[in-house]
């Protein structure tokens, strides 16, 4: 978030539009580009999207990498976020389910989405089940809410599993107490929820995470990225596990005292995801002076050479950030993807993972935006482990 507070339209009732894919005659047949995933019905009064991520359900083969979509819309009636599904790599997609979040927004908001495929059992959630949890904003904006809402039938169902954390109502000042941004992760047999948070009173702003082995009792609050001076904001926390078994987490630094970068992307880098505080923390500036700057999104792929390649987008360039050399900060690479520019742009792998593919929900407080898609070739040799799909050998 760029700290100014994201307050679409109160939302419900959606029409579903299907995906017009047009294949990118640079990159190769192969290579989708310019796909609409949704766009806002002209009946709408509302007609924003934006905070788009996607997901690829393939942990267990069980739906042939199909891939999941939500994001922020203004649509009226009661507030949801909408699960679009593609079954063709992207090509087309259609409205598959909606997350309501009856347990706190009734009357309210949603921000802030993010969808996780279990990898492994978690309590009584087996491997495969689908979460999805965002900021739950009631309509008396009373309060902020990092709920958890699963679904055990490929994202077509939804039930409310817990509240992870409840902070006050969405005030982007320092001295306010909300939460946002959640994201969710595994580890060592536990589910890991990271979110930025403002509710203590030694920080305008901090990174923090808790844990659950159930999906229902939540551990303590574990701080992340929590700086010394009060007044600088980290924020919208993304973890990626590299191929050298170690983790980096990317956040952007609101407030941050770069005229050219004031929400500066930084990043740390831990031998495990629980103990990023004590891990150094690093500025993300290209080869070429160029410094990342605001709602970044990191993945790693096993692609571009033989430490694979870090993968970052912002919310400031159309420009990906490439490092193959497990985030050396003199190794950055300021990459032209042809793509747009949006809020938070999300990356997913792919199953042939020379890919990674980029969904935009478009910029931030745009009055007509749609969701989109297109692909980007990492550059560099492709992996040992590049197939089409494991699910198909």
């Amino acid at each position: 978030m760029w700290y100014r507070t994201e307050l679409p339209c109160l939302a419900a009732l959606a029409l579903s539009v299907i995906a017009i894919p047009t294949p990118s005659s640079s990159n190769g047949p192969h290579v989708l580009d310019n796909v609409t995933i949704f766009i806002p019905p002209a009946s709408w009064t509302d007609h924003s999207t934006s905070y788009a991520r996607v997901l690829l359900l393939d942990k267990h083969c069980e739906t042939n990498n199909a891939l999941l979509t939500t994001w922020t819309q203004g649509a009226p009636g009661e507030p949801y976020f909408p699960i679009y599904q593609s079954i063709d790599d992207g090509r087309s997609w259609g409205e598959w389910s909606r997350v309501y979040f009856n347990e706190t927004a009734n009357g309210g908001i949603l921000l802030q989405p993010f969808l996780y495929e279990l990898p492994i059992q978690i309590g009584q959630f087996p491997a495969g089940t689908i979460l999805a949890t965002g900021n739950a904003i009631p309509g008396d904006f009373s309060s902020t809410n990092i709920d958890i809402y699963a679904s055990t039938d490929v994202g077509k169902t939804w039930n409310y599993v817990s509240n992870v954390a409840r902070g006050a109502g969405p005030n982007t000042t320092n001295g306010a107490h909300p939460i946002w941004e959640p994201f969710i992760n595994t580890y060592n047999g536990q589910v890991v929820v990271y979110y930025s948070d403002q509710r203590d009173p030694l920080h305008g702003q901090k990174l923090a995470h808790q844990t659950s082995t159930d999906l229902v009792n939540w551990g303590p609050v574990v701080n992340d990225v929590a700086l010394e001076n009060y007044t600088l904001r980290p924020g919208m926390t993304t973890v990626a596990e590299m191929g050298n078994g170690k983790w980096i987490l990317t956040h952007e630094l609101g407030l941050a005292p770069n005229p050219t970068a004031p929400y500066a992307v930084h990043y740390r880098i831990a031998d495990n995801p629980l103990e990023f505080q004590s891990a150094p923390e690093y500025l993300l500036r290209a080869t070429d002076g160029t410094i990342s700057s605001a709602g970044p999104y990191v993945v790693w792929t096993p692609a571009g050479g033989p430490n694979g390649t870090i993968v970052v987008s912002d919310s400031t360039y159309s420009e990906l950030f490439l490092n193959t050399a497990y985030g050396d900060p003199n190794e950055w690479v300021f990459t032209p993807t042809g793509k747009g520019i949006s809020y938070t742009r999300a990356l997913q792998v792919l199953p042939n993972e020379s890919q990674v593919m980029i969904v935009d929900g478009g910029l931030y407080g745009g009055t007509n935006t749609s969701v989109t898609l297109g692909n980007f070739l990492v550059p560099g040799p492709v992996s040992s482990e590049d197939t089409v799909s494991a699910c198909n050998n």
